[in-house]
């Protein structure tokens, strides 16, 4: 493990490697006079994410902040001064990446396993469940909006896009059974040039259908089954991009003290109230709008629950 401190605009940034490259972060201690009680690192979901998730996370680590808690978090790969490309990373890689982190993190700051947690949106779903059972690494976990199957989350976002954009009921039947045959051509580990000619005008980028084609089959549940640290899962009721409902109801059956869940009301997958953020995704007006409200943004008991668990752990 190699990393070095530079001084940076109230915080310190953080290099670390892994593998071939280099990730450029961001460590912030708790506000107040005493030392901070943990560390808590912040693992992205999908897409080229800064590692403050162009001013997202701020909204949750002010408050993290004044109640003891460290924040670390990184650029992906190739974005900001981060070497390397996160569309060329496995879920494994990613993990390998968090591994790399934590000792980056401990090293540097002098943080055990015990005090020493994770808090994944989305995608991190199939990174963090994999290492919450290595207490030796981890003292607790949080996960965000994470589902269990990738394939089953892509079917139940593609249904709720074409629902959200006015589609018939055909349509989205057409939709599905679309969804489900790329899938299967999926299983024949096509070139790209063969994808593109499958897809049409709807194929994805070179590096993105790589990305997809090396993850597809990614899924949770033997992870989920080996947690053996306290773990928080969240959903927002409202999430349109992850089936919550249902992931919550299939944990209701699970019997690991060590796990809570709560589905968050009037909370979207991102927890931001549901009903000024009504969309899949952010785009820039909404993005405004949430750089505006700050943290009125978020679901109104998102804080409340994350702090009292905390308190609690």
């Amino acid at each position: 493990m190699t990393c070095f401190v530079i001084p940076y605009s109230g915080a310190e940034t953080l290099v670390f490697k892994q593998g071939d490259h280099s990730l450029s972060g961001e460590y912030l201690e708790a506000t107040g006079a005493n030392p901070s009680k943990a560390v808590i690192l912040f693992v992205h979901g999908d897409g080229a994410t800064s590692y403050n998730a162009e001013g997202y996370y701020e909204l949750i680590w002010q408050p993290l902040r004044e109640k003891g808690y460290a924040i670390f978090s990184w650029d992906k790969p190739s974005v900001g001064q981060s070497t390397g490309n996160w569309l060329n990373q496995s879920m494994a890689d990613r993990q390998l990446e968090v591994l790399a982190a934590i000792d980056a993190v401990q090293h540097q700051y002098g943080f055990t396993a015990e005090n020493t947690g994770l808090l994944g949106f989305s995608q991190a779903g199939w990174v963090l469940p994999a290492l919450a059972n290595k207490p030796e690494k981890v003292g607790f976990m949080i996960g965000i909006g994470f589902a269990a199957n990738w394939v089953e989350q892509g079917r139940y976002y593609t249904q709720t896009r074409h629902e959200l954009a006015g589609s018939s009921p055909d349509q989205v039947a057409a939709a599905l059974a679309a969804y489900t045959e790329e899938i299967t051509f999926f299983k024949g580990a096509p070139s790209y040039r063969e994808y593109a000619q499958f897809a049409g005008q709807n194929a994805m980028s070179e590096a993105r259908y790589a990305f997809v084609l090396n993850n597809h089959l990614a899924d949770a549940t033997q992870d989920y089954a080996n947690i053996n640290v306290p773990s928080l899962l969240l959903w927002g009721d409202k999430d349109l991009n992850v089936n919550a409902q249902q992931e919550f109801q299939w944990w209701q059956n699970q019997s690991n003290p060590l796990i809570t869940t709560k589905l968050i009301a009037n909370a979207n997958h991102s927890m931001l109230d549901a009903e000024s953020f009504d969309e899949q995704s952010l785009d820039f007006k909404q993005w405004l709008k949430l750089m505006w409200l700050e943290q009125e943004a978020l679901a109104a008991d998102f804080l409340p629950t994350l702090m009292t668990w905390l308190d609690n752990r």
